[in-house]
């Protein structure tokens, strides 16, 4: 049950705090009161997208708070807590602010929580009817909904498991469409990869060869100029056919003299330590000289054939990747595709196969769905022709026709609503010639029929009676008050009939201050009722005659509680 509703700042609303009650609520008003701006509030409450536009003018912020106290609160608890949102042993408080800025904000008892948890939560607080959900009778896709909802968890399990079969069915058939090329597209396709395959294993490419070959390739380039500098090194240090004598002889006859002055003084010994080491290091490295001179071999035709190979490596890397591990990957993934391409047809025939099993499965399931909803669309009929007798349509004839479509997610039924408004007259669409009240009367009769089988206690008619009045709308007022017998309705609604049945009713009315317009609500006493059903019944004149006829509707309409038990 929705107890108290707070709605600041929110279009032609200042501030406004009402505290709803079990059985029937009505809220009646002058055109343009802003009836619907409560409504809508809700709405965005509960989840619906914001729009800066209902800001109160001069304000920051819109802010809508609604405490529930719902029959399903151990479930929605339960849900929050898997949320990670704390709970309350007494109800839920749901708030939201709607910010100029755009840092809108929701809140689950104080905490910060997102629109999803709030719409996931909903369906259990309160169940909407607008004059939008009468057009939903237009649209025959939303007749099978209407079915499902009668039937409920009857069907349930029927439904998930079709959905599952469903989309694995959608699954397979992607697949198909993937392995689905024509022969000569797979032809050329595996001719490619083995071509690719071939070109990458002829080079018997192996890690790290590259640059290895380019450091070979950049010396054995530059070998000429390499072999002179080594050459004129080994010269100079060992000496020639010119200068028989080289720096090494040199300073090995200086280092012989230096050897008799090691016992004249410390500092004199350790240079010549010092020169000793220098002159050991100088003799390695001319062995290691004359040793590279000795292996180096400048060998034109092996520059060649590096050159050859690395033209070919520098060719696949280009292709295939950046490296050689790269290309040597994605040889494996060739050969992974020549493999399926080679097995295509196989694949294609396992494919296939496993579709038709599915199907078979899923048209099976949706054959057994399709009679429980034949069955149960009998049912809907009878109880439909009932409470549209109680709402003054005793002539009509309702029925749910059944054709069916290609499987879906829902099954094979195509389902829609014929009825004949008129006795003797055929049965048509619902979509094609049900009037407007008609579509107000047949909503509340589902409504009705529905209402048992809900799992919310608080149900939301804004201005059901659209094309209804006299004694269809006494009718229709008879059945929301019968609706309310143990639950919570809120009803918006323009009419005296209605109206005089309320439990509680309050009046929406818009006034003027000094410099701006607003909107207020005020709960109504017995004798302020009668003044409001009076101006429902006459309009802004009012007589004793329509104050008469106000407390007459007042009196019958408390008879008719006290018959039913309300």
């Amino acid at each position: 049950m929705l107890s108290d509703l707070q709605v600041k700042n929110f279009a032609l609303i200042n501030q406004v705090n009402i505290n709803f009650k079990q059985g029937l609520n009505i809220l009646s008003g002058e055109t343009g009161a802003g009836k619907s701006i409560i409504i809508g509030a809700l709405d965005l409450l509960l989840g619906a997208r914001a729009s800066t536009d209902i800001i109160r003018s001069g304000k920051e912020a819109a802010y809508i708070s609604a405490f529930f106290q719902p029959d399903e609160l151990e479930l929605i608890n339960q849900f929050l807590r898997e949320a990670g949102i704390e709970t309350e042993e007494n109800g839920i408080l749901i708030a939201r602010e709607i910010r100029e800025n755009g840092r809108n904000r929701t809140l689950i008892n104080g905490q910060l929580a997102t629109l999803k948890i709030v719409k996931k939560i909903s369906r259990y607080l309160i169940d909407i009817h607008g004059q939008h959900e009468h057009q939903l009778l237009l649209n025959q896709d939303y007749h099978l909904m209407i079915l499902d909802a009668f039937i409920g968890q009857k069907i349930a399990e029927h439904k998930t498991e079709i959905n599952k079969l469903y989309q694995s069915l959608k699954e397979i058939k992607q697949e198909l469409a993937a392995v689905a090329i024509d022969e000569s597209e797979r032809v050329r396709e595996l001719d490619m990869v083995n071509f690719q395959i071939e070109e990458i294993e002829t080079a018997k490419l192996k890690a790290g060869e590259y640059k290895n070959l380019k450091e070979e390739y950049k010396v054995l380039e530059n070998g000429e100029e390499i072999y002179q500098v080594i050459n004129e090194f080994i010269n100079v240090l060992s000496g020639d056919e010119f200068s028989k004598q080289g720096i090494i002889d040199r300073l090995a006859a200086l280092k012989n003299k230096m050897l008799n002055f090691n016992e004249y003084n410390e500092e004199l010994s350790a240079l010549n330590q010092h020169f000793n080491d220098i002159y050991y290091n100088l003799e390695e490295f001319i062995f290691e000289l004359n040793d590279f001179e000795a292996k180096f071999d400048y060998d034109e035709d092996r520059l060649k054939l590096l050159s050859q190979r690395l033209d070919l490596i520098n060719g696949l890397l280009r292709k295939y990747g950046d490296s050689e591990t790269e290309i040597l990957n994605y040889l494996t993934e060739l050969y992974s595709k020549k493999n399926r391409l080679e097995n295509l047809e196989e694949k294609l025939v396992q494919l296939q196969k496993k579709e038709n099993e599915i199907k078979s499965k899923l048209l099976v399931k949706a054959a057994d769905l399709s009679r429980i909803r034949q069955n149960y669309a009998v049912e809907l009929e009878n109880n439909l022709q009932t409470e549209l007798q109680d709402l003054a349509m005793e002539d009509v004839e309702f029925k749910v026709d059944f054709s069916e479509k290609n499987i879906a997610a829902d099954g094979i039924d195509r389902i829609e609503f014929l009825i004949s408004p008129n006795r003797g007259e055929e049965l048509k669409s619902l979509v094609k010639i049900a009037s407007g009240g008609e579509l107000s009367r047949i909503m509340l009769a589902l409504k009705t029929i529905t209402a048992a089988l809900d799992q919310v206690d608080t149900l939301i008619f804004d201005e059901v009676d659209s094309g209804v009045g006299g004694k269809t709308a006494a009718k229709m007022a008879d059945k929301l008050s019968q609706i309310a017998v143990g639950r919570q309705i809120i009803c918006i609604t323009h009419l005296p009939q209605i109206a005089s049945q309320a439990d509680h009713h309050f009046l929406i009315k818009k006034e003027k201050g000094e410099k701006r317009t607003f909107t207020r609500i005020y709960p109504l006493a017995k004798t302020e009722r009668i003044e409001e059903l009076a101006r429902m019944i006459g309009g802004t004149r009012m007589t004793d005659k329509t104050i008469a006829h106000a407390e007459e509707m007042l009196n019958l309409a408390g008879n008719f509680k006290v018959k039913q038990g309300g």
